[in-house]
């Protein structure tokens, strides 16, 4: 699957309407960055399960973009 970057998400939540989840390389330091482009919600894997606290790590994830 091609990598689709922030600015091609802005352009992509001009034009559609439908909700749009974000999914790849998502994590505490990026999430609320991905919301801010157009994500309505996102798919987290690698930043929860990676984690030494997977809850600790979801907790981070939902105050990042106000969940």
């Amino acid at each position: 699957t091609k990598e689709v970057g922030l600015e091609m998400l802005r352009q992509i939540r001009e034009v559609v309407s439908l909700p749009i989840v974000a999914i790849g390389g998502i994590n505490e330091g990026n999430a609320a960055t991905v919301i801010e482009a157009g994500a309505d919600s996102l798919a987290v894997i690698s930043a929860v399960l990676g984690a030494d606290d997977a809850e600790g790590a979801t907790r981070k994830l939902a105050n990042k973009i106000g969940g």
